[in-house]
């Protein structure tokens, strides 16, 4: 038995740093309301720390060192909110944005102000007002989701995106003086909001009618995504008293390109509000990046863009799946010691039976995952740029990057499979001399298509292989075309 302590101490130390390596973050439940059922529908942090969330049965919580107070009550269905100034939240009910004033400072909503309600809204289950922001000026943003009412003809609309009344299936802003702007049209439903580190908006609109796979969007004022019956409200759309029996050629024409497609069934079915890693380093390696849940998948998704000729595009990875996470991920936000807060709300019309409500957190352990970190176009293909060093041993002939080119059809249909598919051969393979990233030589690369790629035989210089392997890239633009 003396013998064998030593060799168990053995084992013990030189199994844990591996174990930790493997462990960059950690998942853990967090506590919620007591007696509440809690689908989480917006999560916000003030500045000393506080958390607010709303929930879809019409409730505003608030949670600071494990103690939770009921802010407000008997709103309708808000599906968003965030933190104004000190004393102030706003919130997107179905009929209105509204915000909640504490007076007194007693951490109760003492009067709710309605800021804004200039958009449409009826009796129907899927007219959700998404959101919120807020810029640095004061401006609101949000979305206005489809409905899902009989058409005037009498055909069911439930399953296919319809705007009976303006402006849904649009974002909007929404100014400090309470003015109710339109934004940019075409969004099926696209649940939620958030900017990037340059204050630049961003949407992941839902796959449905004219939306071939869930997609993140550049929101831009005047843009059109894609779906037409938004153009309903646009007084410049020559086709808009019938939108979807426009030529398909002229909306294709007038469509702004997602800047990231997510597989549909492979990284999301029902994608929720995109969220900036803004922490600088408190979650790891991925700062500046976006980070997406999906209500269908214990999935959360990373976004890494980039600019082409003015326009966004970029690669998705999967981040982390399972492994403790739960399905029905609908908000996340960062808490301010840089973990990832979710929020849950895994019931209700979209996501019905689905066993996941409440909050969770991602944590960051200190230790770097070793991850593909970021994929930037070249003139004649991609540099993969990793997380940590390559081995030093490690040879290009062993890097073997497969590589698949699809696109997805734009159309009315409900979805659209992968199409136009073409397995490549890379030209060449070219490790830096920093071994921080690797050249990857594509012949004849195409705009407006993906390309997926399975990255194998790389490892670090512990050893160790890719956590995830595989990326898929949205080109819409070449360089310098």
């Amino acid at each position: 038995m003396k013998n064998l302590i030593p060799s168990l101490l053995i084992i013990f130390f030189w199994t844990t740093p591996l174990l930790k390596a493997r462990e960059s973050y950690r998942v853990e439940s967090l506590s919620t309301p007591p007696g509440v059922v809690c689908e989480v529908t917006g999560l916000d942090y003030t500045q000393d720390g506080t958390l607010y969330l709303c929930t879809r049965q019409g409730d505003v919580w608030s949670e600071k060192k494990g103690q939770w107070n009921r802010f407000a009550y008997g709103l309708h269905e808000p599906m968003g909110l965030c933190i104004g100034k000190e004393g102030e939240v706003y919130v997107s009910q179905r009929p209105e944005i509204t915000q909640l004033i504490d007076e007194d400072g007693d951490n109760i909503c003492d009067y709710q102000k309605t800021i804004c309600a200039d958009f449409s809204m009826e009796t129907n289950f899927h007219q959700y007002t998404y959101g919120l922001i807020q810029d640095r000026t004061g401006n609101l943003f949000g979305t206005l989701s489809c409905a899902g009412l009989t058409r005037p003809d009498g055909t069911p609309g439930s399953a296919r995106g319809y705007s009976p009344t303006p402006y849904r299936m649009w974002s909007y802003q929404v100014t400090p003086n309470g003015q109710f702007i339109p934004w940019s049209a075409g969004l099926r439903s696209a649940n939620g909001i958030g900017f990037n580190l340059d204050g630049d908006l961003f949407a992941a609109d839902n796959q449905g009618d004219w939306v071939a796979t869930s997609m993140l969007h550049h929101l831009n004022k005047g843009d059109f995504h894609g779906h037409p019956e938004a153009l309903r409200w646009d007084e410049n759309f020559t086709h808009r008293k019938d939108p979807e029996n426009a030529p398909i050629k002229l909306l294709a024409g007038m469509r702004k390109p997602p800047a990231v497609h997510f597989p549909h069934g492979e990284l999301a079915n029902s994608p929720g509000s995109p969220i900036c890693d803004t922490t600088a380093g408190k979650f790891g390696p991925f700062a500046g990046q976006l980070f997406i849940g999906d209500i269908v998948h214990p999935r959360i998704i990373r976004v890494a863009l980039e600019k082409v000729n003015g326009q966004y595009q970029g690669a998705c990875f999967s981040f982390y799946h399972a492994k403790g996470l739960k399905s029905g991920i609908c908000r996340l936000t960062f808490s301010p010691d840089g973990a990832l807060i979710v929020g849950r709300a895994g019931e209700g019309n979209w996501a019905r039976g689905l066993p996941g409500r409440g909050l969770q957190k991602i944590a960051y352990t200190g230790t770097d995952p070793f991850e593909i970190h970021r994929i930037n176009l070249i003139p004649d293909g991609f540099t993969f740029h990793f997380t940590q060093p390559l081995a030093l041993d490690l040879k290009a002939k062993s890097v073997n990057v497969e590589t698949l080119s699809y696109r997805y059809q734009y159309g009315p249909n409900y979805g659209y499979p992968k199409s136009d598919k073409k397995k490549i051969v890379p030209d060449e393979i070219i490790i830096s001399k920093d071994r921080k990233s690797v050249q990857v030589k594509i012949p004849g690369l195409e705009k407006r298509k993906i390309y997926q790629f399975s990255v194998m035989g790389v490892r670090n210089q512990t050893g160790q292989s890719l956590r995830n392997s595989t990326a898929h890239y949205t080109l819409n633009e070449l360089p310098n075309q």
